[in-house]
């Protein structure tokens, strides 16, 4: 293996600095945080109205020599993706030789909630916003067809001008899908056959999954190149919307291709849904036995009246507060507020925390909601393999 070293250097610097990179394609910016105006920036960091956030401006503070500011990082021989050897293992790591990364032992006795426990504590207490996006192709940056661990550009759509430098930092594309890649095991996410790279701004849609325009049985995997910029959110992210994936794919529901290609034929849609004797999350009816269909059953039919009038409301903005005012009326049944937005949001937020937290002990529902994974020991060894995957990966 070569420049090992280096490229571990390299893939921290781009994970901390992806916003950076991006926004500015010269390096200009390393970080960025949220501000009300120029008076909340630190001395000579720089303040963008737009966005509301101030841009930490580049300084040698951040270079400490590993990183020369004048080489060309785009060179092939600095993104063949990052490696490590069993040298780099930590000793309550093991060594894969497979994915040439470390990983967590089964029998380690590391405390790993002070890491992953953070990342669900400041980012899952938030009022984020994940959804799945409907024609995303349409609005993507640049389009990647997944083959494995494996990404290839397959379509790079004319974007505006603010907008090439994104397009362009194929590194960064690269080191978000290694990081998805990393954490998640292959044999989970081979239903994923595309991989997009969009923005919408800071803080507004981190992340997203849909169903393959070409072929309705894959999927497709969205990230913010904007907000993908801290690690914590970054992963937090990830977890989440593979929640989306382990629930919503042609094992656990069946995908109603009709529905896909005729998704503005209202009609169709509510002979579908009334058709389904099980949960009916918009894209097909779901199995008797899978996850969502279960969830559903334990934790949403006595909320269903509420539910549904909420889905009814056409006003953007009245929806919205119509979900907030659902969820305060029901806090104890929600591992976040972003939970109450519908099943698929509930299920997704619960599979978050039970992966990123201890199991919990409590007797909420929204307690139950996490024990929920915990009848399922499939579920409950993915969830050990993710955690081992995704320490590793965060102590670094």
């Amino acid at each position: 293996m070569k420049n090992t070293h280096y490229q571990r250097l390299l893939w921290s610097f781009l994970l901390v600095l992806i916003v950076g990179l991006a926004a500015c394609g010269n390096n200009e910016y390393y970080d960025y945080y949220n501000a009300s105006g120029p008076e909340d920036c630190d001395p000579g960091d720089e303040y963008d109205p737009n966005e509301e956030v101030c841009y930490v401006i580049d300084d040698s503070s951040y270079n400490d020599g590993s990183y020369d500011e004048e080489a060309d990082y785009s060179d092939e021989e600095y993104n063949d993706g990052y490696y490590e050897t069993a040298e780099d293992c930590y000793p309550d790591e093991v060594y894969d030789p497979v994915d040439q990364l470390c990983y967590l032992a089964d029998d380690a006795d590391t405390e790993y909630g002070s890491i992953l426990d953070d990342v669900f504590g400041m980012f899952g207490n938030e009022d984020n916003q994940y959804q799945d996006l409907q024609e995303m192709g349409e609005d993507a940056i640049i389009v990647y067809a997944v083959n494995g661990n494996e990404i290839s550009v397959l379509d790079t759509p004319d974007v505006q001008a603010d907008w090439q430098g994104y397009q362009d930092d194929t590194a960064t594309h690269q080191a978000i899908w290694e990081y998805f890649s990393n954490l998640i095991p292959a044999d989970q996410r081979d239903y994923v056959s595309k991989f997009y790279i969009f923005t919408d701004g800071v803080e507004n849609v981190y992340a997203a999954v849909e169903q393959d325009p070409d072929d309705p049985m894959k999927w497709a995997l969205a990230v913010d190149i904007v907000d993908a910029g801290n690690q914590q959110e970054l992963t937090y992210s990830l977890i989440h919307e593979f929640g989306h994936l382990l629930t919503l794919n042609d094992h656990q529901v069946d995908l109603d291709t009709d529905l896909f290609y005729q998704q503005d034929d209202e009609e169709l849609y509510d002979e579908t849904a009334a058709s389904c004797p099980t949960f009916f999350p918009g894209e097909g009816c779901s199995h008797a036995n899978s996850y969502i269909n279960q969830f559903y059953q334990r934790f949403w039919t006595d909320l269903e009246d509420e539910y549904l009038d909420i889905q009814a409301i056409e006003d953007e903005g009245e929806y919205e507060d119509a979900v907030y005012a659902f969820y305060e009326r029901h806090p104890d049944q929600f591992v976040t507020d972003y939970a109450a937005t519908n099943p698929g949001e509930d299920i997704a937020e619960s599979w978050t925390a039970f992966v990123l937290q201890p199991r919990p002990s409590g007797s909420s529902i929204a307690d139950q909601k996490v024990q929920f994974f915990y009848d399922y020991p499939e579920l409950v060894q993915l969830r050990e393999e993710i955690v081992a995957r995704t320490f590793s990966r965060l102590r670094r």
